[in-house]
């Protein structure tokens, strides 16, 4: 099943300004978060690398299904979304794609 890594920055211009929002937000995106972590389910991990950005590893059917489960911390996080090919399958292409370019020259 394809593996995705998820890098997500807060997006201040669309978080609560005053004090009780702010709060009520953070409680959500904590407790929404902490529920989609399950070894069962798309979500793997998820960890903070600041107060304002993180990652997420999920493994999931597709990019779309990937999306849908950022598409609930919008618009209060920007994703970036990237799959991760694990070296057994991209190896094999990465070494046949480099031959085929060095034999060209």
């Amino acid at each position: 099943m394809p593996m995705y890594v998820n890098h997500f920055t807060c997006n201040p211009n669309a978080w609560p300004v005053d004090r009780a929002g702010l709060v009520a937000a953070w409680n959500n995106m904590v407790g929404d978060a902490d529920e989609l972590v399950d070894d069962s389910g798309p979500v793997k991990f998820t960890g903070w690398i600041s107060n304002t950005e993180g990652y997420v590893l999920l493994e999931a059917g597709s990019k779309a299904e990937v999306i849908e489960i950022c598409a609930r911390f919008w618009p209060l996080f920007h994703n970036d979304i990237m799959e991760i090919v694990p070296t057994h399958v991209a190896g094999a292409a990465i070494l046949a794609g480099t031959k085929e370019g060095w034999e060209k020259k």
